[in-house]
C-alpha cells in the first residue's frame, strides 16, 4: 500500500480553524470563551450584589455601545457590586430550539441567579429583543406573572429619554435619561432592601426613577447630569461593529436645534471635556480610538485630539460629522486615521426642507465634504437623510436626485434613507406619520430616479410605521408588541396586535402631566 503524503500545514491549519468555528457555532460556551479570550479590559470579580447587565441585541452591537460599556464600568467600580454582561445569542431561534439557558459572559451564571436584571434599550423596537432575553432567561416578561423569587427588572438607556411607557407592563423600574446619579442612589437602596415592595417604594422617591406600578404613566423628567465626562469604554475587542476600537465620549449634547432630534432637547446645553483629560484615558493597547457624541465635530478639542491620536499611530473614528465643520486639515486627519468613507448627514432631500428643520447645512457644504474626502484619498461618500417630512413634495425629491447625481460625479455615493418617525419631546413630536402608502411611493420614486446614480439603502415603510406606533404608544402598545412577538414578529402580527391600540397615548400622557414640553418646542 502506498504511503500517503502528510497533510500540508496550510490545509491542516484551515481544517483546525473550520473545526473551531463549527464548535463555536454549536457550543454557546465555546462562543463565550472565544469572545472573552479576544477581549482586553474584561472585569472578573465577585461581590455580594450581583447585577446582570443585559443588551437586547447580540454581542457585536452590545460592545459597540459606549453607554452599555460605561454602565458596566460604573457598576463594577462599587466594591459591593459585581456586574456581568448578558447579550442575545447570534441565533436566537437555534438557542431556543436547543433549550439552552441564557448566561452571563464573565462567569456563565444563569440570568435568573442574579440579584438584579438591568436592560439597556436604545430605540423603540428593542422591546422585542427584551422579550427574547426574558424568554431565554426563563423569567416571565410580564411583571404580573413574575414570582417573588425572580430578580427585579430595571430599564435604562437612551430610549428612556423619549418614551419608556411601552415597557411599563414588563419592568419594575427605570432610570430616566442621564442615569449616573439616580443609578448610584438606586444601588444604595438595593444593598439594604428587605423585599420587592420595599425596593419599589424607596426607589419611587429617587429623582429620575420611574416605577410603573406606583407612578402609572407619569414618567419623571429626564435627568441632565453635568458630570461624568469624559465617559470612557472598558473593553476593546475585534468582535464588534467598531473592531478593536476604544470608545470615549468627549462631549455630550448638541448646540444645534434640529427639529426632529432628541439629543438637543433633553441634553442641553452641550458639554465638552478637556483635551488632556480625554487623552489621558486612552489605553496604550487600543489600536483605534472612537470619539463618541451627538456633535463631536463641534467639540472645541476635536482637532487637537485627532492630531495627537493619529500621531501616536492609532486609528480614529468619529460618531458624527457636520459637513459645515469640515476643511482640508480636518479631513486629512481623518484620512490619516484610517477613514476611507466620508459619512455626513443631509437630513432632508432639499434645501427648503433642511431650512424648515433648522439643520443649518447647505448644499454647498455637502458638495465641499465630498470634494475634501476625494482629495484626501477617501473612496466613498455616505449621506443620511429623512423623508416623509411635513410639507414634502415631489419637487423636494427631484432636487435630491439631481443633487445626488452631482455628488456621485465626485465620489461613489450611498444614500441611507429613513422615514420620519416623530419622537416625543422634540419640536416634531406631534407631527403625523406620513403613512405607509406615501412612504412607499416616495421610496419608489427615489429608487427609480437614483438608479445608476447612487446606492439606496432605506428603512421600509412598514417597520417605520411600527416604530412610530411604539414611539407614541403607552403600556397598551407594549402589550401589543408582546402579542406580535408571540405571534412570530412579522408585519401581519404587528398590524393585528396594534389594530385596537390608541395611537398617541404617550403624547397625551406627557401633555396631561406637563412634565416635558411634549410638542411645539421652539
Amino acid at each position: 500500500m502506498k504511503k500517503g503524503r502528510p497533510p500540508r500545514r496550510g490545509l491542516a491549519r484551515g481544517k483546525q480553524q473550520r473545526d473551531r468555528a463549527q464548535a463555536v457555532r454549536t457550543d454557546p460556551d465555546a462562543r463565550r470563551r472565544e469572545l472573552l479570550a479576544d477581549e482586553t479590559g474584561t472585569i472578573f470579580r465577585e461581590a455580594p450584589l450581583k447585577v446582570a447587565l443585559c443588551y437586547p441585541l447580540p454581542y457585536r452591537a452590545a460592545m459597540s455601545s459606549l453607554g452599555y460599556q460605561v454602565v458596566y464600568r460604573t457598576l463594577n467600580s462599587r466594591p459591593s457590586v459585581s456586574c456581568e454582561r448578558v447579550v442575545l445569542p447570534d441565533d436566537v431561534a437555534a438557542h431556543k430550539q436547543r433549550r439552552l439557558p441564557l448566561v452571563s459572559l464573565e462567569s456563565g451564571r444563569p440570568v435568573d441567579a442574579f440579584d438584579l436584571i438591568g436592560v439597556s434599550a436604545t430605540w423603540d423596537l428593542d422591546i422585542t429583543g427584551f422579550f427574547d432575553l426574558m424568554d431565554l432567561a426563563g423569567v416571565p416578561a410580564l411583571r404580573s406573572e413574575r414570582r417573588p423569587t425572580d430578580p427585579p427588572v430595571l430599564l435604562g438607556g437612551p430610549l428612556t429619554a423619549s418614551n419608556p411607557l411601552p415597557f411599563g407592563p414588563f419592568i419594575d423600574l427605570a432610570v430616566i435619561g442621564d442615569g449616573e446619579v439616580a443609578l448610584q442612589a438606586l444601588l444604595d437602596i438595593l444593598e439594604t432592601v428587605t423585599s420587592r415592595e420595599d425596593l419599589l417604594e424607596r426607589a419611587a422617591r429617587i429623582e429620575g426613577v420611574w416605577v410603573p406600578e406606583l407612578h402609572g404613566d407619569r414618567v419623571p423628567a429626564t435627568q441632565k447630569v453635568t458630570v461624568g465626562l469624559p465617559a470612557i469604554g472598558q473593553i476593546v475587542t475585534p468582535h464588534t461593529e467598531l473592531s478593536n476600537m476604544f470608545l470615549i465620549e468627549a462631549s455630550r449634547g448638541c448646540p444645534r436645534y434640529c427639529k426632529f432630534c432628541l439629543v438637543r432637547a433633553p441634553e442641553s446645553p452641550m458639554r465638552g471635556s478637556d483635551v488632556e483629560r480625554v487623552l489621558s484615558h486612552i489605553p496604550a493597547h487600543a489600536p483605534r480610538v472612537g470619539f463618541v457624541g451627538a456633535a463631536v465635530s463641534e467639540w472645541e478639542g476635536v482637532r487637537e485630539a485627532l492630531r495627537r491620536v493619529v500621531a501616536s499611530g492609532k486609528g480614529v473614528g468619529i460618531s458624527s460629522l457636520r459637513a459645515d465643520r469640515l476643511d482640508a486639515d480636518f479631513v486629512d486627519l481623518l484620512a490619516r486615521g484610517g477613514y476611507r468613507t466620508m459619512t455626513v448627514a443631509s437630513d432632508a432631500p432639499s434645501q427648503r426642507l433642511r431650512n424648515t428643520l433648522s439643520k443649518g447645512i447647505r448644499t454647498k457644504h455637502l458638495i465641499n465634504a465630498a470634494e475634501l474626502a476625494r482629495d484626501a484619498g477617501m473612496v466613498k461618500l455616505k449621506l443620511y437623510l429623512i423623508v416623509g417630512l411635513p410639507s414634502e413634495t415631489d419637487a423636494d425629491l427631484d432636487e435630491l436626485v439631481a443633487f445626488s447625481r452631482e455628488l456621485s460625479q465626485i465620489l461613489p455615493t450611498t444614500l441611507g434613507i429613513s422615514p420620519l418617525v416623530p419622537k416625543l419631546h422634540t419640536p416634531l413630536g406631534d407631527a403625523p406619520f406620513a403613512g405607509m402608502p406615501a412612504i412607499d411611493r416616495t421610496l419608489g420614486r427615489l429608487r427609480d430616479g437614483l438608479a445608476g446614480i447612487a446606492e439606496v439603502r432605506s428603512t421600509s415603510a412598514r417597520w417605520a410605521w411600527i416604530e412610530y406606533r411604539m414611539s407614541q404608544g403607552g403600556g397598551d402598545a407594549g402589550l401589543a408588541a408582546y402579542a406580535a412577538w408571540r405571534g412570530g414578529g412579522g408585519f401581519a402580527a404587528w398590524r393585528d396586535a396594534l389594530a385596537e391600540v390608541p395611537e398617541r397615548a404617550a403624547l397625551e400622557a406627557a401633555q396631561r402631566h406637563q412634565l416635558f414640553p411634549a410638542a411645539g418646542m421652539k
